[in-house]
């Protein structure tokens, strides 16, 4: 009688009976929707200007940088930001999900020049409630109060 499948049956039943598959489910079903929502927000709206997704992805007080922007003022500045800046492209380089909030490193690329951007949004019920996004360069200060990672003194020292 064969019974290498009685140790995984056995986890996955005590797993089921605690609950803990579904809450690891749900956890993990959520940091895809959100990775999604951020890929969707970058390609879709800023890359292809489809600002009818804004409507869908967007909460109706949705803030940009902290001052309340609403649906209506995103959409206003997604356009104008296609129209001022030719040949305007987002590529997505890392993204990082840790509860509601999403961040990610996109090169924007525009006008023959490109620069590393920091784009952090945080959502909530499937919904963008805040967007921040600032350049990303060498010895800036990030804004709202995040800081930098020290640097432990033996790594400081061996540079």
């Amino acid at each position: 009688m064969k019974t290498r499948w009685l140790a995984p049956m056995t986890l996955a039943l005590l797993s089921l009976g605690s609950g803990w598959t579904t809450r690891a489910s749900a956890q993990e079903a959520e940091v895809l929707n959100n990775k999604l929502i951020f890929a969707v927000m970058v390609n879709q709206i800023f890359n292809e200007g489809d600002l009818s997704l804004v409507d869908a992805l967007m909460a109706k007080d949705v803030t940009n940088n902290g001052s309340p922007l609403g649906r209506d003022g995103f959409k206003a500045m997604v356009k104008d930001l296609r129209m001022s800046t030719p040949q305007f492209r987002l590529t997505v380089d890392d993204v990082v999900t840790q509860g509601a909030r999403v961040i990610g490193r996109v090169t924007q690329t525009a006008g023959g020049t490109s620069a590393s951007r920091i784009i952090l949004l945080r959502i909530e019920g499937g919904l963008v409630q805040e967007h921040w996004s600032w350049v990303d360069q060498p010895g800036s200060a990030p804004p709202f109060g995040l800081r930098a990672a020290a640097v432990p003194p033996s790594a400081a020292s061996a540079n």
